[in-house]
């Protein structure tokens, strides 16, 4: 195995695939990264059993990339991408010297690092599944970071599959949703081609694909089944099992009747949200609306702490008078991920879900349960 690359080009193929690595595994194999080379291409792979990522490298002009020997070697991920990175050149050097002993250089220095032999990595099973659609790389951000906000926090819950988004597909509708039960993230998504399948994927492992993914106009080829998908874009395959259980049937929560109708400039509720953010009960974000059609107050009280009481002076109201309490920062993180410079909120009733949405995209969609009153 020998062969010459882009330093920073390389180092960038070494963090991809890291995130695969899990810092803790029972197989101490699973903290290196699998070097695969031959004639025409690296083939990097890294796993925890669970999510596996390969890249493949081809010579180009960016990465400046010449062969010399074809070999296979495991690497300790951690050392070689820490080498890569703090070497001081625009290209580094790779020559397998001994059966596991890699030598590492370019103009100014040398490293030396211990390896594990191909043998001693699982052979890992990336056989395509069956389901197979597209979507750009711009709609998968944008289901990504508008949805996975509302996923349960892996630590609190008993139920694993709400620390994922749940990808649910019939004829030519992809519905993306996520929800901790507190609040809920819909993003609706046209397919090319009629599906049907219903999965959930782990919000860690859509994080890391989307983080990965370069700024331009291709599509992502994604296929699933009903244990595992698989990504695959800028000569990547990303590959993660699925998450276990069944999701909830959210569209029964999903109001469609309507009291009342506020809309507000975002930019205005987001600052007047911010401004009551220290006034917290237990720890609890606690904000109240009081709504009528001459105006609009947010309020926030704690005995410990003090209050504030605050006229939204772009908001505009229709319907029923109504006071409801909820989360403030449960608000804040749904009006942010709506993208919108107004947004509309639609009330059910002072303790029921209550829908927020953008005026200008309906394939978006928020949901917060309210709190009871802190009075």
């Amino acid at each position: 195995m020998k062969f010459t690359i882009n330093r920073k080009y390389f180092y960038e193929k070494l963090a991809i695939v890291s995130r695969a690595i899990s810092p803790v595994s029972s197989m101490p194999i699973l903290s290196g990264i699998l070097f695969e080379v031959t004639p025409e291409k690296i083939i990097l792979t890294a796993s925890d059993m669970k999510i596996s990522i390969q890249t493949t490298i081809y010579p180009n002009e960016e990465n400046n990339l010449t062969i010399y020997e074809s070999g296979s070697l495991v690497l300790e991920g951690k050392y070689i991408s820490e080498i890569v990175r703090k070497m001081d050149s625009e290209s580094v050097n790779f020559e397998l010297v001994d059966t596991t002993l890699v030598r590492i250089s370019n103009e100014l220095g040398v490293f030396h690092l211990n390896g594990s032999p191909r043998s001693a990595y699982p052979d890992l099973d990336y056989y395509e599944p069956k389901n197979h659609f597209q979507l750009p790389k711009k709609e998968l951000k944008d289901i990504v970071s508008q949805t996975s906000f509302a996923c349960s926090n892996s630590e609190k819950t008993q139920r694993p599959v709400l620390t994922g988004i749940n990808f649910k597909a019939n004829e030519h509708e992809l519905y993306c949703s996520a929800t901790d039960t507190y609040r809920l993230a819909r993003k609706k998504i046209q397919l090319n081609e009629p599906k049907e399948f219903n999965i959930t994927i782990s919000q860690k492992s859509l994080n890391d694909i989307v983080r990965s993914i370069e700024e331009d106009e291709e599509n992502v080829d994604i296929y699933v089944d009903n244990t595992k998908a698989q990504f695959r874009f800028d000569e990547t395959l990303y590959q993660t099992n699925l998450l276990d259980g069944k999701f909830p049937d959210i569209e029964r929560i999903i109001p469609t009747e309507f009291i009342s109708f506020f809309q507000s400039d975002s930019l205005e509720l987001l600052r007047a949200i911010d401004r009551t953010d220290f006034i917290r009960m237990e720890k609890v974000h606690m904000i109240r609306l009081e709504c009528n059609t001459h105006e609009v107050r947010i309020k926030a009280k704690s005995n410990e702490i003090g209050d504030s009481n605050e006229v939204l002076a772009t908001a505009s109201y229709t319907g029923e008078k109504l006071t409801i309490t909820c989360n403030g920062t449960y608000l804040n993180d749904a009006i942010k991920a709506l993208n919108t410079d107004r947004v509309e909120i639609d009330f059910t009733g002072e303790l029921k879900p209550f829908r927020l949405t953008n005026p200008e995209d309906d394939s978006i969609l928020m949901i917060v349960v309210p709190l009871r009153s802190y009075d």
